[in-house]
């Protein structure tokens, strides 16, 4: 009967909106469910993150009634990008899509294909009613599951595979490779053509063994489903500078070394994008040192991006040119010098952290939450001198 009434619940709901809402998925998938609405994806739209609201409000096209940035902040939202594609008032409204699941599950496991574009990229969807994409153990192969039950143990039991929900395809490449996420996360262009974020994804090709996926979505503890019992599944809370950076962590490599008797420190990104590549971001090199029982900090160093306009700071829509940009790349190291000569005993302490928004900016755009105004840890180590 229960099983009887989810089905009813998931026909009812797939009629009223273009994709089916993820609390149908949480039936299944309650680990999953619990790790997404906690996510940045569940968080997305104007109503769950101040970031994206205090830019939105300063963008001349709210004037206009033109939320341009739906396709990738509120795609589930279907009416809303309806209604920008022609050309009526298209505001966000405080609906249950916008403060539930801007991004929800079936939007993701949706991606057919990624259509590349100057501007951005562009998310290819399938219409095909309960037909998810998947990749199988990390991999893709040759395989599209329907629910079914098998018998198991000489016909004894039986055990069951797939869904009863939705057939799984696990031959689409995408979901293997990473490049699912390259429809919203890999550039974006404003109109005088300046690529105002970019993963810098140029520098090192992803592989099956290491993409967006393997490093935001590593695999944790925890049953795939409750059909299909598992140890692991892929972490849903996509690990990200908002949630779970320690995740990220061993993707970043400290050393230090004094070769003129002054201190240096090198850190090696060993992602395959840029870190930080958000025009809004500061990130910071922070050393401290103990010394007999005294405590010397060395200034920060900073790493950011400056847009601009006629040589000035501005706001990434009218922006036409970077005026610096000291982040590192995909695949870099760059090492730092510090004027200050270690002695041995030291214990000298090298953090990689980051503010979600740069405090300047958080002013300017008027950003009052603590959790985006606080210094965050990334990485850091302990070396003894």
């Amino acid at each position: 009967m229960r099983l009887f009434s989810l089905f009813l619940l998931t026909a009812t709901l797939s009629f009223a909106t273009h994709f089916v809402p993820s609390k149908v998925c949480s039936k299944c998938h309650p680990a999953i469910y619990k790790e997404y609405m906690g996510s940045m994806h569940r968080n997305s739209s104007v109503f769950n993150d101040p970031v994206h609201k205090a830019v939105w409000d300063k963008h001349p096209l709210k004037a206009k009634q033109k939320y341009n940035c739906a396709v990738c902040h509120t795609p589930t939202d279907t009416k809303l990008i309806e209604a920008f594609k022609k050309g009526k008032p298209a505001l966000p409204q405080a609906n249950r899509i916008q403060r539930d699941e801007p991004i929800g599950c079936a939007t993701c496991h949706r991606i057919q294909s990624i259509r590349a574009h100057a501007q951005q990229n562009k998310n290819i969807y399938n219409n095909k009613p309960k037909y998810y994409y998947a990749a199988k153990g990390g991999k893709t192969v040759k395989e599209r599951v329907k629910f079914h039950e098998e018998p198991s143990f000489f016909g004894l039991f039986k055990k069951a595979k797939g869904s009863p929900f939705h057939t799984i395809d696990y031959t689409n490449r995408l979901f293997a490779n990473g490049a699912v996420c390259l429809g919203c996360h890999d550039h974006k262009r404003n109109k005088q053509g300046l690529a105002i974020c970019s993963m810098d994804r140029e520098r090192a090709k992803p592989s099956a063994k290491t993409n967006c996926v393997t490093c935001h979505m590593p695999q944790v503890s925890g049953s795939l489903s409750t059909i299909t019992e598992t140890k692991t599944h892929a972490y849903h809370g996509f690990a990200g500078l908002h949630v779970r950076p320690d995740l990220l962590a061993k993707y970043i490599a400290l050393t230090i070394d004094a070769p003129k008797g002054k201190l240096r420190v090198t850190v090696k990104n060993q992602a395959d994008h840029r870190l930080f590549s958000h025009p809004l971001r500061l990130a910071q090199l922070r050393v401290t040192i103990e010394r007999q029982n005294k405590t010397v900090t060395l200034p920060p160093v900073n790493l950011f991006t400056v847009l601009g306009k006629n040589g000035r700071p501005a706001m990434p829509w009218v922006a036409d040119t970077v005026l610096k940009q000291n982040g590192i790349g995909a695949k870099e190291s760059r090492t730092f010098a510090f004027d200050f000569i270690p002695k041995k005993k030291d214990r000298i302490t090298v953090t990689l952290g980051y503010y979600i928004v740069n405090p300047q900016s958080a002013r300017k755009l008027g950003i009052k939450e603590r959790g985006i105004k606080e210094f965050k840890v990334l990485k850091s180590k302990i070396f003894p001198y």
